[in-house]
């Protein structure tokens, strides 16, 4: 399925999902991902008649994520991995069970940790906050949701509002970037991966706050005297000014 524009209102760099697609089967079948294999055609059944908010196809996105993890050539993205990413959103926006997904225990709860639950008696930051850190019972979730992000925040420009890509810088600041940076204590073999995502996130990250005038609590950051507050886009806090 070729891509040839976005939708009204909307604008960024168009991509490709059946060279994408054609790609990743062959370096996937190359590497002898077998249950990467399944998952990209499990993947695009199931998103297929989705689209982005960009108006793009949805299987896009999958598709970016797992580009970009096989491009990083590290030996932690494994089988499991890769499945883990190409179906990430199979059971949010397809009401899929992860329990039915034909594919192995470590991708059913790579998938599960990456899949938001929500509990009636939660507000949005404590769900959102309990979903960050229940991130770390999976290796696979973590390095799928970091790439995710990353993608996120890179894509966001001129699809999003103004509020809705600060509510993703700070989310990304205040819950993301911290619990990456406990995952290296839990999985001291993927230091340097983790440090690779992690890097590259707040780059990202830091260039948007720039951009947006959003005030960061990362200790690391030299915040703009012109910089807001805008951590109550995710606690729901009163805006403070």
């Amino acid at each position: 399925m070729s891509v040839i524009s976005l939708k009204a209102g909307a604008c960024g760099r168009v991509f490709d999902a059946s060279k994408m697609y054609v790609y990743l089967r062959g370096a996937l079948d190359g590497a002898g991902m077998e249950e990467s294999v399944r998952a990209l055609t499990y993947m695009r059944k199931h998103h297929e008649g989705q689209f982005r908010n960009d108006g793009q196809p949805y299987e896009i996105h999958p598709l970016m994520m797992a580009c970009y993890a096989m491009s990083l050539g590290d030996g932690l993205i494994t089988d499991s991995v890769i499945a883990t990413i190409l179906l990430h959103d199979v059971c949010e926006e397809s009401n899929v069970l992860v329990e039915e997904l034909p594919f192995s225990e470590s991708v059913q709860r790579g998938v599960k940790y990456i899949t938001l639950t929500r509990f009636h008696n939660e507000t949005k930051y404590e769900q959102k906050k309990r979903y960050m850190n229940e991130l770390l019972e999976s290796l696979e979730a973590t390095i799928a949701k970091a790439i995710d992000r990353y993608v996120n925040l890179a894509t966001m420009p001129g699809t999003f509002s103004d509020d809705k890509m600060r509510k993703n810088v700070v989310e990304t600041d205040m819950l993301l970037l911290p619990v990456l940076k406990q995952a290296k204590y839990k999985w001291p073999q993927a230091t340097k991966l983790l440090y690779a995502l992690r890097t590259n996130i707040r780059s990202v990250n830091d260039v948007q706050a720039i951009l947006l005038g959003v005030k960061l609590t990362d200790p690391g950051f030299v915040n703009s005297p012109h910089a807001k507050d805008y951590a109550f886009l995710v606690t729901g806090e009163a805006c403070p000014w």
